[in-house]
């Protein structure tokens, strides 16, 4: 077992917002692994955004230990960006260009010092190439948890990724999907699924809703309001529930958000519910996500009836498809999900720990 691990995402391992990075980097602690967290692409301009690691700005640019990992958020003095500028995007290439080779010792250091490296997609996969500069002999592996063309990232951390494709030395997808479009990078290409916490599904608690028929949503990737303004007008006696969704600006009286919680105080919602709801809207390429959706994941180990876009249903019985934009097709798909039981499969769910495994073992 590596004795040293650096996990590099735009995501902070400090905030409530819980993605597969953070699952890691717990697994990697458990298993006995000094664990390096480094938040990338935050600066004082993060503060005009939604970005969910405001309240750590004066945290910035120092390390600090939290539940046994090293966390670390990476504040320059500005980042480059792509987001709300359309075809402008190119104008901000330059900015990239300046960014991905500005000061960051703790970054290059904890690099320096790891066994292996964990690069998510994001902005941080432009810096792969840095990473290998600092870390000549670790293994770095590039974890899709989305291709880049389907969150709407800046073209420039692709071309970045490819130019910089020899410094990879394995490629992880969360889908199957995923692996064609990494063909000319020519580099290994490995499939290995999103984990669970199993034993946080373990002693989940009590049911936190009143009465009544209830659906529930977690996260906000894609998030399609359109889905709720539809569904929950048709139906009227069902409680629809949003955690950590963007704020709707116009809601019917039968949807709930809740904003974000902690994990382990959204698995009574999820659990307790009569269906799941994976809202995502209609993207290109996005059908990856019958594989690597987790709020889909956990549906199926907490075997609750899934409604989600046809894209993202695949070939589960427990998946009740519609076509986002289309009112009858939404509505047959909630009924569906309401009326159909859910009928038991054989599909394998890793626990964390596992996946973590997997991973350096490639």
């Amino acid at each position: 077992m590596p004795e040293e691990i650096l996990l590099v995402s735009r995501h902070d391992y400090r905030t409530g917002w819980r993605a597969n990075l953070h699952f890691l980097a717990d697994a990697y602690r458990d298993l006995g692994c000094n664990v390096r967290f480094v938040s990338t692409g935050f600066s004082p301009l993060s503060l005009l955004s939604s970005d969910h690691r405001k309240g750590l700005f004066w945290a910035g640019n120092t390390w600090q230990n939290i539940n046994g990992v090293d966390c670390y958020l990476w504040r320059s003095i500005i980042h480059p960006f792509g987001k709300g500028l359309g075809n402008l995007k190119s104008l901000t290439s330059g900015l990239f260009k300046w960014w991905i080779n500005s000061t960051c010792n703790a970054l290059d250091d904890a690099a320096a010092s790891a066994d292996v490296v964990i690069v998510e997609s994001g902005i941080s996969a432009s810096l792969v190439g840095r990473i290998r500069r600092s870390a000549p002999k670790a293994k770095i592996i590039y974890l899709v948890s989305d291709l880049l063309d389907t969150v709407g990232a800046h073209p420039f951390i692709e071309e970045q990724l490819f130019r910089d494709r020899d410094a990879i030395s394995h490629i992880v997808v969360v889908a199957r999907a995923m692996a064609a479009h990494f063909e000319p990078y020519r580099r290994p290409v490995h499939f290995i699924p999103h984990g669970l916490s199993k034993s946080e599904f373990d002693n989940i608690g009590p049911r936190p809703y009143s009465a009544g028929r209830n659906v529930v949503t977690v996260g906000s990737m894609l998030f399609d309001p359109g889905f709720f303004h539809v569904g929950a007008r048709s139906f009227p006696d069902v409680q629809f529930h949003l955690i950590g969704t963007p704020q709707m600006e116009e809601k019917p009286e039968n949807v709930t958000e809740y904003g974000r919680m902690p994990f382990d105080q959204t698995l009574p919602f999820l659990k307790h519910a009569d269906a799941g709801i994976a809202p995502y809207h209609d993207q290109d390429h996005a059908e990856y996500l019958s594989d690597s959706s987790m709020k889909l994941m956990q549906y199926d180990y907490l075997q609750l009836p899934a409604i989600c876009p046809d894209f993202a249903a695949g070939d589960n019985v427990n998946r009740h498809g519609y076509r986002p934009g289309n009112e009858p097709s939404i509505r047959t798909a909630i009924e569906n999900a309401l009326q159909t039981p859910f009928k038991a499969n054989t599909t394998e769910m890793l626990d964390w720990k596992d996946v973590a495994t997997r991973y350096i073992e490639l």
